[in-house]
């Protein structure tokens, strides 16, 4: 079962730059959570992130669902430069709802006045049809809130001179 959400912006920045905020940034300043959704304290084992196949550990800060510490492993599937990335969070090492992987896409487009429009796709998948109406509500009001939230934090920092963590 598929669950998908959407937000979009516009950034007022290069193209390189949008391109590269939400992935290769400081996500912990994008990811603050909403709701049962954990803000994203930090990461580890990051060495490769920013590549495909490179991959990372987000640790997500305590609330009243989670029990904090690792989510799960975060990997890079596709980068194509300054047009599209697509990841996904999957292995989970904290209870997950009943999902069994979650998969961002990023698209970016520049428009004829310099800015670039975003548009970010997240798919939540899960193997239960009884648990489908809650994970359609999760994803629809939960993580798509989170994501409403992450895209303007996205283009302040795309918008500002804020270095990029991975290259």
């Amino acid at each position: 079962m598929k669950t998908t959400v959407e937000v979009r912006s516009t950034f007022h920045c290069s193209l390189e730059r949008a391109f590269k905020t939400p992935i290769l940034g400081d996500a912990t300043l994008f990811l603050v959570g909403y709701g049962p959704v954990p803000a994203v304290e930090r990461f580890t084992q990051d060495l490769s992130w920013g590549k495909p196949g490179g991959k990372r550990i987000p640790i997500s800060a305590k609330n009243f669902l989670s029990k904090g510490g690792e989510i799960g492993v975060d990997e890079v599937y596709v980068r194509e430069e300054d047009k599209y990335w697509k990841w996904g969070v999957a292995e989970f090492r904290q209870w997950s709802m009943g999902f069994t992987e979650f998969q961002g896409e990023l698209f970016f487009t520049k428009n004829a006045d310099h800015s670039v429009n975003v548009r970010w796709v997240y798919s939540l998948y899960s193997k239960s049809r009884l648990a489908y109406p809650f994970h359609w509500l999760f994803g629809h009001i939960f993580w798509k809130g989170q994501m409403k939230i992450a895209i303007q934090k996205m283009k302040a920092y795309a918008e500002s001179e804020a270095p990029f963590l991975y290259e």
